[in-house]
C-alpha cells in the first residue's frame, strides 16, 4: 500500500457500523473517541484469566492434583514474570511462544516440586509440553480477535501521539494507517516544523508552542510514540519525564534502528523498532511499599541507636551550652514542598539569613572537636530519622537542598529539577559516590536520576549496604 493509500485509510476510517468517516469526522473524532483517557494496564487481564482457567480445567480432568485453583495460579505467576502478559502493539503467538515453552516448563517443575514430588519426570514433561500447545492455542484464537476488533472498531484503539515530524515519523503515521490491528489512533502530532507530508493526514498538528505535558492531556493521550526531531534529544528529556508521570505508555524509536535487534520489552510498528520506556517508579506497587519500608526502618533504627542518639546529644550539649542540639533548616522535598529538617548541630550557630546561602562555610572558625568527628561518621545526620517518621523523606533518595540553591541549580543546571520526582532520602545513589559537601551539581542531579529511573527495592537495599560500609570507613561530609 502507498502512502497515498494510507493517508487516505486514517483519514477514512470506518466505525463499527461499518460507516465511512469524512476526514472532518476524522478530526473530530481525534478529540473526542473514546471518552476519558482509560486507565493504563500493562498486563492484558483478560489473557491471564483464559491461562488461569484453561490450565486449573487441564489439572483437574488430566490429573489427580488435590490443588488445582493454587497450582494453576502458580502458573500465571510464572508467566507474568517472564513478561508474557505484558500488552503488545504487534500480536504474534509465534513471537510469543519460545518464552511461553520456557515459562510453563519452569512453572511445571516448580508446581512438581512443591506439590508432588513424586510425579514421573516423563509425564511432567508430557503436561508441560500440552499445557504449552493449550495456551499457544488460546493466544492464537485470542490476539486473531483481538486483530480483528482492533481493525473494526476505533474505540478498540489507543489514543496515540507522535512527537517529531520528519521520515521516521511519517512512516509511522503510513504503517499506522495501513496496519489498524496495531490498536493506535493518531490524534495529534507534536512538532514546531513537520514535513509536508505530515499535513495530509488530517491530524492535528501542536508546534510546540506549549508544554508536551498540556497536549498529552488534552487529547487524552494513551499511547506516545517519539520519533526524530529537529530538537536535540536532550531537550526531551525533562518532558518526557513529566508525561511518564500520567496514564499513558511512552515508546521511542532508537537511534540507527534499522540496526536495532528487538528484544525483551521492545515493540514495534511494522517494520520500525520501538523502545518501550519503563513504567515510572511511582506508579509501580513496588514503590507503594517503600513508604512501609521507610517507617519501619526509621523506627527500628531509633529504637535500635537510641543510646547512640542520646550520647551525640549529649555531647553536642557539652561541646556549646548556649547553643541548640538541633539544628533545623528548611529544605525542599518531592515537588518541590518546603520542609524543615532536623539535624544534629555540628557547627557554631550563625543567622539563618547566612547558612541558607552560604554554600561553602569556613569550617576551621564553626567546627569543634565534638561537630568534626559526627560530621565525618555522619552522626549528624541521625535526627533526620524522624524526618523519615513524619514523611518528610525516605531512607533513600536525593538528597535535600536548601530552596535558595534549589531555584539556582534549577535555572543552571540541565535535568536538575527532575531530581524533585520523588522524595528526598537519608542517603541516596549519588551521595554514595561521594557527590556531597562542594561536589559537581551536574553529577549529582544525573546520579540522582540515574536512581530514578533504574528504581527497585534491590537498589534501595544496595545503597543502604554501601552506605553502611562508608559510615564504618568514617567518609561522611
Amino acid at each position: 500500500m502507498g502512502i497515498r493509500q494510507s493517508r487516505t485509510s486514517l483519514i477514512s476510517r470506518r466505525d463499527v457500523r461499518g460507516q465511512t468517516k469524512s476526514p472532518e469526522s476524522v478530526v473530530a473524532a481525534a478529540s473526542v473517541t473514546g471518552g476519558p483517557a482509560k486507565t493504563r494496564h500493562r498486563t492484558d487481564g483478560w489473557l491471564m484469566a483464559l491461562d488461569f482457567v484453561a490450565v486449573t480445567l487441564v489439572l483437574v480432568v488430566g490429573t489427580t492434583q488435590w490443588l488445582p485453583p493454587l497450582e494453576a495460579a502458580v502458573f500465571v505467576v510464572v508467566l507474568q514474570i517472564s513478561g508474557i502478559y505484558r500488552r503488545k502493539l504487534t500480536l504474534s503467538s509465534l513471537n510469543d511462544l519460545p518464552r511461553l515453552i520456557g515459562s510453563v516448563i519452569i512453572a511445571t517443575w516448580i508446581v512438581v516440586l512443591i506439590f508432588d514430588q513424586s510425579t514421573p519426570m516423563l509425564r511432567a514433561f508430557l503436561e508441560a509440553l500440552a499445557t504449552s500447545v493449550l495456551l499457544f492455542v488460546i493466544r492464537a484464537l485470542y490476539y486473531a480477535l483481538q486483530r480483528r476488533r482492533r481493525r473494526l472498531n476505533v474505540r478498540a484503539r489507543s489514543r496515540t501521539a507522535i512527537v517529531g515530524g520528519g521520515k521516521v515519523a511519517a512512516k509511522l503515521l503510513e504503517s499506522i494507517a495501513e496496519y489498524p490491528e496495531l490498536g493506535l489512533e493518531p490524534v495529534v502530532v507534536y512538532e514546531h516544523e513537520p514535513l509536508d507530508v505530515m499535513t495530509d493526514y488530517n491530524i492535528p498538528i501542536e508546534r510546540r508552542n506549549r508544554p508536551l505535558r498540556e497536549t498529552v492531556i488534552e487529547h487524552e493521550v494513551q499511547t506516545l510514540l517519539v520519533a526524530f526531531s529537529y530538537t536535540r534529544d536532550s531537550d526531551f528529556v525533562s518532558p518526557l519525564r513529566e508525561c511518564d508521570e500520567l496514564d499513558c505508555e511512552i515508546f521511542l524509536v532508537p537511534r540507527l534502528f534499522e540496526f536495532v535487534h528487538l528484544s525483551g520489552e521492545m515493540d514495534r510498528v511494522h517494520t520500525v523498532p520501538l523502545i518501550r520506556v519503563r513504567r515510572d517508579a511511582l506508579r509501580t506497587w513496588q514503590w507503594r511499599l517503600k513508604r512501609i519500608f521507610d517507617l519501619t526502618m526509621a523506627l527500628t533504627a531509633m529504637i535500635v541507636f537510641s543510646p547512640l542518639l542520646v550520647g551525640t546529644a549529649l555531647a553536642v550539649k557539652l561541646s556549646d551550652r548556649s547553643a541548640p542540639i538541633i539544628f533545623k533548616q528548611i529544605r525542599i522535598g518531592r515537588k518541590d514542598q518546603p520542609f524543615e529538617l532536623y539535624k544534629f548541630r555540628s557547627m557554631k550557630p550563625v543567622p539563618a539569613t547566612t547558612s541558607d546561602v552560604d554554600w561553602n562555610p569556613n569550617r576551621d572558625d564553626r567546627l569543634g572537636p565534638v561537630g568534626r568527628f559526627i560530621r565525618k561518621v555522619s552522626l549528624d545526620e541521625l535526627p533526620q530519622l524522624w524526618n523519615v517518621v513524619r514523611g518528610d523523606m525516605s531512607i533513600v533518595g536525593p538528597r535535600p537542598e536548601r530552596p535558595h540553591f534549589v531555584e539556582q541549580f534549577g535555572q543552571s543546571v540541565r535535568s536538575y529539577s527532575d531530581r524533585h520526582r520523588v522524595g528526598v532520602g537519608l542517603t541516596g545513589w549519588a551521595a554514595i559516590h561521594g557527590l556531597r559537601g562542594d561536589t559537581s551539581i551536574d553529577d549529582r542531579a544525573m546520579y540522582d536520576n540515574f536512581y530514578i529511573e533504574n528504581w527497585s527495592v534491590w537498589l534501595d537495599i544496595k545503597i543502604i549496604i554501601l552506605t553502611v560500609g562508608a559510615l564504618l570507613r568514617g567518609t561522611g561530609s
